[in-house]
Formats: structure tokens, C-alpha cells, sequence
């Protein structure tokens, strides 16, 4: 819905320019690419169930199928409400994000990871 009103905007900010057609032109091919690769960028995830899994020491670890996918370890400032959960971690050298949305998780093992975050669990590792 954003990119449909910045859209919007966009359009009727090249109507009212000098050049209408030029920059009407310019504005619908850039939001369609951007569209089309917001497109193909979320069709590289498969639609499989990852499983992560938090040691005590702070190291994380993503499965699929009993397979490791990534590992990593925590870093501070986690953070976390009744709907959304964000963990950074590190793995590979890279700082990376883990996002849990809380209806698509199981109720208890999210109110869980909710209480733990909350009470900085992580927070000396």
C-alpha cells in the first residue's frame, strides 16, 4: 500500500512538471522494476519451515530438515513486542537480522523467546 501512494505521488509530481510525458515515463519504468525485483528478491526464499535454535551461550542455528542452514552467535540489543521479534546475530562475519512474526509461531514458544529477550538474557554474550 506505501509503494501504491508513493506511486501516486510520484505521477502526479511529473504530470505537474514541465516535461509531463518524460517524467511520467521515467517514473513508471523505475517503480516497475523496483516492483518486479521486490518480486523476484521474495520468490528466492523456499516456502519451507526453518527451525532456529537458541543455545544457552548465545550461538543460534537455523535447520531445515535436520540440516544446518546458517550459524552464527548474538549480539546485543534484541528487541521484541507481543507481535514482532528482531535477533541480531553475526554469522559468517556478517551482521545479520532474525525476524520471528508472532502469529506464525507457535504462542508458547514465542511468549518464551518474549520473556527471555525481555529479561536480557542475551545481554553478556
Amino acid at each position: 500500500m506505501p509503494f501504491l501512494f508513493l506511486f501516486v505521488l510520484v505521477m502526479i509530481s511529473a504530470a505537474l512538471s514541465p516535461q509531463p510525458l518524460l517524467l511520467s515515463l521515467l517514473a513508471f519504468i523505475l517503480f516497475g522494476v523496483g516492483y518486479f525485483a521486490s518480486i523476484l528478491d521474495l520468490s528466492k526464499v523456499n516456502n519451507v519451515k526453518l527451525k532456529a535454535v537458541i543455545f544457552p551461550d548465545g550461538q543460534v542455528r537455523l535447520e531445515r530438515d535436520g540440516k544446518i542452514e546458517i550459524e552464527g552467535s548474538l549480539c546485543t540489543r534484541q528487541w521484541c513486542n507481543h507481535r514482532l521479534a528482531v535477533l541480531r546475530y553475526i554469522a559468517a562475519g556478517k551482521w545479520q537480522h532474525l525476524v520471528f512474526i508472532a502469529k506464525d509461531q507457535n504462542a508458547d514458544e514465542y511468549r518464551r523467546l518474549n520473556v527471555w529477550l525481555r529479561q536480557g538474557f542475551c545481554n553478556d554474550t
